[in-house]
C-alpha cells in the first residue's frame, strides 16, 4: 500500500489532506446533526402544550435549558408573543434563516473536496502522462522501469483522487439531506408556535372587547 502510495509522488499530498479535511468536516457535522440533539423533544412538548398554558416561562426555560438551534427559534417567537403576529412571523423566518445556515455550515466544503479530489487524480494523471512522454523523447522505449513509474503515477492518482471524491459526495448528499430534514422539523414547530401565539392574541383581543 505504502509503495503504491509513493507510486503517485507529489499530488498525494493535496489529495491526502482533501482526504483529512472531508473526513473531519464528516465526523464534526455528523456529531451536530443528530436529530435528538437539534429537535429537543422537550422544546417539542413545551410548544405543542404551549395553547393550554397562561404562561410562557416555562416554556423559556425550557429552551434556555436546552440551547441550540431549535430552542433559539422558540425563544425568538416567545421574545415576541405580544407583537402582531405578522411581526412574529418574520422574527420566526429570519431566525430559522440564520439557524439553518448554522446547521448547514461546512458542508460546502464537503462538497467542495468531492469536486477537488478527482481533479487533483486527473492532474496526476497529466503529470504522469507528461513524465511518461518526456521518458519516451529521451531514451526511446529502451527504459520500461521509467515508463512503468509516469503510467504508475497517472493510474493511482486517479485511483486515490475518486476513492477520496466518491464517498466525500456520498457524505455531502446524505448530510445535506439529513440538515434539511431538521430545518424542516423545525419549520412544522415554528409554524405551530406562530398559530398557537396568533390564536392567543386573537382570544385575548376577543375578551378584551
Amino acid at each position: 500500500m505504502w509503495d503504491l502510495i509513493l507510486a503517485g509522488r507529489y499530488v498525494m499530498i493535496p489529495i491526502a489532506l482533501c482526504s483529512l479535511v472531508g473526513l473531519a468536516v464528516f465526523l464534526e457535522r455528523l456529531w451536530v446533526l443528530r436529530r435528538r440533539r437539534v429537535v429537543v423533544p422537550e422544546i417539542a412538548s413545551a410548544v405543542d402544550t404551549l395553547g393550554a398554558a397562561t404562561d410562557d416561562s416555562v416554556a423559556y426555560a425550557v429552551c434556555q435549558r436546552h440551547p441550540g438551534p431549535f430552542a433559539n427559534v422558540v425563544k425568538a417567537g416567545l421574545d415576541h408573543a405580544d407583537a402582531e403576529w405578522e411581526i412574529t412571523r418574520d422574527v420566526l423566518q429570519e431566525t430559522g434563516r440564520q439557524e439553518a445556515v448554522r446547521l448547514t455550515r461546512n458542508l460546502r466544503v464537503l462538497e467542495t473536496v468531492a469536486a477537488v479530489a478527482p481533479l487533483l487524480g486527473l492532474l496526476g494523471t497529466v503529470v504522469g502522462m507528461i513524465r511518461v512522454f518526456a521518458g519516451i523523447s529521451q531514451v526511446g522505449l529502451g527504459n520500461p522501469e521509467q515508463l512503468s513509474s509516469g503510467i504508475s503515477e497517472a493510474m493511482v492518482t486517479t485511483a486515490a483522487g475518486l476513492i477520496v471524491g466518491i464517498p466525500s459526495l456520498v457524505a455531502h448528499n446524505w448530510l445535506e439531506s439529513r440538515a434539511l430534514g431538521i430545518v424542516f422539523e423545525i419549520e412544522v414547530y415554528a409554524t405551530r408556535l406562530l398559530d398557537t401565539l396568533r390564536n392567543r392574541r386573537a382570544r385575548a383581543m376577543a375578551e378584551g372587547r
